[in-house]
Order: C-alpha cells, then sequence, then structure tokens
C-alpha cells in the first residue's frame, strides 16, 4: 500500500529507465513512488519464467501485424530481469546523430552496472568454433561487455531466464538503493492515464486489482517501455505518441555440425565489431533453448501459447540436436515504419531495406556458420524478432531535449526516447539517458 496520494515524483516503471531516475532522484533526497505493472519476481529458469516474466496479464506474446515477435519484461526491474547481460556503448555516430553527449553518464553507468569484457574461459565450445570460423574469414570476433560479475556466474547460459546466482546486474539493484533511501513501491498497478490541468501534469490515474486509483504528483516520469509509455502518453491527450516505432530487428540463422554445439552456453558472448562500423549490423553467437528452435522450426507460437501448446512445443523440441546446433543471429538499425495503436496492438511491417539488410546478415552468418563446421544442407533461419522496441516518444518529436512531453512535468525516460534505433542492446544507453534526466530534475527543483 502507498502510504500517501501525493509525491514529489511518480516513476511509472522499474526497468533499466525507471529504477535508474528513482535512484538518482531518492539518493537526492527527492520524494519518490516506483508505480510497477507486474509484481515482485525472483524465479529463475526457463518453465518458472516465461509466462511470468514476458508475457502480460492475457498471458499472450506480442506479435506485430508483419509478424514480428516481440519480448519485453513485466516484473519489476522490467527488462533487465530477462535481458541477457549484455552492456555494449552506443557508437560514437549514433550519438553524434542524435545530437547528445552521453559519454559521462555512460562511464557512470558501466561503474554502477559493473561492466566487463566476457572472459574467454568462459565462452563455451560452439562460440569458440564461431569465433575461429570467423577469424578464418578475416573477421575477428570480440568478446561481448557484460554488465555481470563473473566470480558469482556459474555459466549455466539462463540470463534470460533469470540469473540464479545473482550475478547479472539489473534495476533491482536500483530499485533496492531507492527503497532505502525512502522511495516507496507500488507493484501489481497498471497506469492508464496522466493527470494535467491548465498544460502542468498533476498526477497518474492507475488500476490495481479491478480499482481506480488517483495518486497525485508535482513530476511524472514514465518508464513503462517503448510499448506502453505512448499508450498512457496517448491516453493523456498526446495523439503522436506511438509513430515512428522501430524494434532493432533480428533473425536467427541455425546450422548443425558433426560434434559440437551452443546448448547451455552463455550466449552472445562475442560480437563482430567490424560489422557495426561497416554496416550497422550487430552478429553475435546466439541460440535459445531447443524449445525456442521448434518454435522458429514451425515458423512461430501459435496465436494461443496455452499450456497445451506449449507442452506440444516442448515434447517435439526433444528431437533437436541442440548438442551439435550453432547459430547466428544479428540485430539491424530497422525504419522507423512502425505504430503502437491506441488499442494496445502493434503495426511493424519489413520494410524493402529492413529485408535486405536480414538477408545480407543472413548470409554472413551462413557463411561464418559453414566455416565454423555447420554443414551447408542443414542451415535454415528462424522468426523476425525485437526485444528493443525504441523511439515512439522519440526525443524531438514527442519529448524535447530534456524529455519533458508538452504537458509540462510529465517527463518520459525509456527506450521510446531514442531518436532512433540503435541495432544493439540498449539498456546501458537507456540507464545514461536516465541518468542525464535525473541531473536535469535535480537541478531543476
Amino acid at each position: 500500500m502507498i502510504e500517501r496520494q501525493h509525491y514529489q515524483n511518480i516513476v511509472v516503471g522499474s526497468g533499466p529507465g525507471g529504477a535508474t531516475v528513482a535512484r538518482e532522484l531518492s539518493r537526492s533526497g527527492r520524494g519518490v513512488l516506483i508505480v510497477e505493472y507486474g509484481p515482485r519476481f525472483n524465479k529463475t529458469g526457463f518453465l518458472k519464467t516465461a509466462r511470468k516474466a514476458y508475457l502480460g496479464r492475457d498471458k499472450q506474446p506480442i506479435r506485430s501485424d508483419g509478424g514480428v515477435w516481440m519480448g519485453r519484461g513485466r516484473v519489476l526491474g522490467g527488462s533487465s530481469y530477462v535481458a541477457m547481460g549484455n552492456a555494449v556503448a552506443p557508437p560514437e555516430g549514433i550519438l553524434q546523430e542524435w545530437g547528445i553527449d552521453l559519454q559521462e553518464e555512460i562511464a557512470e553507468a558501466r561503474r554502477d552496472m559493473h561492466v566487463t569484457l566476457m572472459p574467454e574461459q568462459l565462452m563455451g565450445p560452439g562460440t569458440q568454433a564461431i569465433n575461429a570460423g570467423a577469424a578464418r574469414l578475416g573477421w575477428e570476433m570480440k568478446p561481448t561487455p557484460k554488465c555481470v560479475d563473473f566470480s558469482k556466474c556459474r555459466n549455466c547460459g539462463l540470463c534470460m531466464f533469470g540469473c540464479p546466482t545473482g550475478a547479472k546486474w539489473t534495476a533491482l539493484e536500483y530499485i533496492r538503493e531507492a527503497e532505502e533511501n525512502g522511495a516507496e513501491l507500488l507493484l501489481n498497478t497498471e497506469v492508464l492515464r496522466v493527470l494535467h490541468n491548465n498544460g502542468k501534469a498533476t498526477g497518474v490515474v492507475a488500476e490495481q486489482n479491478g480499482r481506480e486509483l488517483q495518486i497525485t504528483g508535482d513530476r511524472i516520469i514514465l518508464s513503462a517501455g517503448a510499448l506502453a509509455t505512448p499508450l498512457i502518453l496517448q491516453r493523456s491527450g498526446i495523439e503522436k505518441a506511438g509513430r515512428g516505432l522501430a524494434n532493432d530487428l533480428f533473425q536467427t540463422t541455425y546450422g548443425t555440425t558433426e560434434e559440437v554445439g551452443m546448448q547451455r552456453e552463455i550466449i552472445l558472448a562475442s560480437y563482430l565489431e567490424k560489422l557495426i562500423e561497416e554496416k550497422q549490423l550487430f552478429a553475435a553467437p546466439y541460440m535459445y533453448l531447443p524449445f525456442y528452435i521448434q518454435r522458429d522450426i514451425e515458423g512461430g507460437f501459435p496465436e494461443n501459447l496455452n499450456l497445451l501448446a506449449q507442452a506440444r512445443l516442448m515434447l517435439k523440441s526433444r528431437g533437436i540436436d541442440a548438442g551439435r546446433t550453432i547459430a547466428m543471429m544479428t540485430k539491424i538499425r530497422d525504419e522507423r515504419t512502425g505504430e503502437v495503436r491506441s488499442d494496445g496492438s502493434v503495426h511493424k511491417m519489413l520494410t524493402a531495406k529492413d529485408r535486405d539488410k536480414l538477408e545480407e546478415a543472413h548470409q554472413i552468418n551462413r557463411e561464418i556458420l559453414i566455416a565454423a563446421g555447420a554443414r551447408p544442407d542443414t542451415i535454415f533461419r528462424g522468426v523476425y524478432e525485437s526485444g528493443h522496441p525504441c523511439c515512439s516518444a522519440a526525443i524531438g518529436e514527442i519529448v524535447d531535449d530534456n524529455q519533458q512531453s508538452e504537458i509540462k512535468g510529465l517527463y518520459v525516460s525509456d527506450a521510446s526516447v531514442f531518436p532512433s534505433p540503435l541495432g544493439l542492446t540498449p539498456i546501458l544507453t537507456i540507464v545514461a539517458l536516465s541518468k542525464r534526466l535525473a541531473k536535469h530534475l535535480v537541478e531543476k527543483s
């Protein structure tokens, strides 16, 4: 239960953006209420986590009308709870494109998140084979920066289903610190819209267990993610929000070898940095559990991902020889042609340019996998996926340079404010942008 009905700062969402703002404001003595859609969650492992952490209350995965599957975390800590621990910094060229200097905040975020390079001795045999295959083609796979304390890591490869040892940094660290500093937390509560009067934000309307709540505040910071934040903005009268959605689209290329596989490896342990510089492609070794490989073989999940459908997929996936399967995925900077609609559905079709990029990426991945030992006749590719929706409330369009909307006192701090997609893991960038916003808010008050 909340202790008051009026707060200095109401932060909506507890992922990397919201947790960072809450932590920084609470450290400066500002009053903070964090409102989170999901529950406090501490389960780990695929069976315990997948349906709880990834899905909304309807228990269905998100798919756009163009067949793009999207993932997001809907628990305390947001998507950081189910992220893979990658902390790649945004290329300087993109920050120049944005016109934003984040160097100081990126350095702070790296220290806070304990970012270090993936140790080569923890890279599994499949990743090592891919690294060697790329080297034969003249490409160098570099260790991926990870927000992981590898002294605690047991190399289980289950980062995306919660970290059983606590080795991986998540936004929960910032949430804990914010609570220690006096911030309050309201769980299992969906913010529907922002209240405002004479162009100034005055609070939020939320729903908890079917009951409507009205909570007033001096400032509102939306950090509900690039799919939920624009919905709240639309309901609050900012109808243009939701347009220009990008997703950091990716597709996985699989192949079977005679003797090596990636089962239970830490994925995305290395990446092809040269492709980021030359082609704006983020290529890395990547393989889900057999359950997800079976999904890719079948072209995606069924419309109703109920327990029976999951059991069927799980049973069929037992026939996959994951011990001899290796894979590469490549993220692209897709075009900003998507939209989050007012009913919550997502419009996102692949453009011709997106398809060309993904085809080029597949051919590069195929070449590397063959060089790594995969048989050419076994290679296939998976469904179109996205774990990084962004740009749906972009700086310069929906919010200003200080991330404030046209409603004074209403700010946004998550990937929705990106002016253009990164094409790579966004958590470090979200934390840095949120630190930048928090500094502005502290100075302003």
